[in-house]
């Protein structure tokens, strides 16, 4: 009896557990971000940043379509390592931190998204380090060393 106890205890853990978890990744506009992204860490980071970016969107007076839109179109750019410079103005004005993460996924395959998540982190050590934000004249200097270095453009 003491076993059935404690195993339908621990089922009773896992299962609040799994409703927290579903609750906890919830989109605002029923969006299935591993729909879009099929990788867990691109998934995640869509959940948690989803929040800021319709409170940014909502600045910048987008209707629901647009903000559907905006949503599903970051997530897929992500999925296929693109980057575009609104999705990247979108991401700096929310939670640029919050690509830290996607360090952890395969470097070959989201090369972009490494390079990303590199420049936030530049940017932030730069700003702890000197008190203010790398001006675009900094920003080009490191584009041109970036091409030195790898032989191409850094692409946006």
């Amino acid at each position: 009896m003491k076993k059935l106890a404690y195993v339908l205890s621990i089922l009773f853990v896992c299962f609040v557990s799994s409703i927290a978890l579903s609750a906890e990744q919830k989109s605002a506009y029923d969006i299935d971000y591993y729909e879009i992204t099929y990788e867990q860490i691109i998934t995640d980071f869509m959940y948690g940043i989803e929040p800021k970016l319709i409170e940014y969107y909502d600045t910048l007076k987008l209707s629901e379509k647009q903000k559907i839109h905006s949503l599903k179109g970051i997530a897929g750019s992500l999925t296929l390592n693109h980057m575009f410079k609104t999705l990247i103005e979108d991401i700096a004005a929310t939670d640029p931190e919050a690509t830290f993460v996607f360090t952890k996924l395969p470097k070959d395959d989201y090369s972009n998204l490494h390079l990303l998540a590199e420049y936030f982190r530049q940017k932030k050590e730069y700003k702890d380090k000197t008190g203010v934000e790398l001006t675009e004249e900094e920003a080009k200097s490191t584009r041109k060393l970036y091409k030195a270095l790898f032989g191409k453009d850094y692409k946006h």
